[in-house]
């Protein structure tokens, strides 16, 4: 699964640089959660398919940064 989301995906573009993890390689990354529950997921033509469970975006870092941080997981604690 991991493959066809990082590696396969950067070869199809022609950016092998991209979509694996490496010594001295960008550290792009996206951080999922994975919940529970009662979820509706439209596709293209509109029409609705539910589902148990979905991802939600937590965290993504581009060139090793934080870029998104939807808990502010990467931050200090407001209380220190």
């Amino acid at each position: 699964m991991i493959l066809r989301s990082t590696w396969n995906p950067a070869r199809e573009i022609h950016h092998e640089e991209l979509g694996h993890m490496a010594v001295g390689s960008e550290a792009d990354l996206a951080v999922f959660r994975l919940e529970n529950g009662d979820f509706g997921f439209v596709d293209t033509s509109g029409k609705r398919l539910r589902g148990s469970r979905t991802l939600t975006a937590e965290m993504t870092l581009r060139q090793g940064r934080v870029v998104w941080d939807l808990n502010g997981r990467a931050s200090d604690d407001w209380s220190k």
